[in-house]
């Protein structure tokens, strides 16, 4: 039968250059080959298989990609970070937040995404909203 697939928590879009590593029980992760997390299956050659995107260009489905932004501390800068994601057509999955500064709050967001164009061009647009001093993905 067909092995359950699952993205890695930092999730994967098409675009990615992705690798499958076999979770006896449970079925197979989905990692973008650039993830740390990869490390750890180094010496377990058997584990790894070779996976690519069968994506119809007609699909409605987003794929989960994990970013970082560090966000200025000001009123309205959450908003404005939602509104540029809302915009550019992605979707907030599950957002945390920590102050990690006086001036800066540091976001964790976990987006929903067609794939690797969206989600830098989304990153790009982040970074030139003035309410953003960094943004960039996250793997692993």
């Amino acid at each position: 039968g067909d092995l359950p697939v699952r993205f890695a928590p930092e999730g994967a879009v098409p675009g990615d250059r992705i690798v499958g590593i076999i979770q006896p029980g449970t079925g197979i992760t989905i990692y973008p080959i650039q993830s740390p997390a990869l490390q750890a299956f180094d010496d377990q050659p058997e584990r790894w298989i070779d996976v690519r995107w069968d994506i119809d260009e007609r699909t409605k489905e987003r794929f989960p990609a994990r970013i970082s932004v560090t966000a200025i501390n000001a009123p309205g800068s959450l908003a404005d970070i939602a509104q540029v994601v809302a915009s550019n057509d992605a979707n907030i999955h599950t957002l945390s937040m920590v102050r990690t500064a006086p001036d800066f709050t540091e976001m964790l967001i976990d987006l929903e995404v067609w794939d690797l164009k969206h989600l830098n061009r989304l990153l790009s647009q982040l970074k030139d909203n003035s309410s953003v001093s960094d943004a960039r993905r996250v793997n692993g």
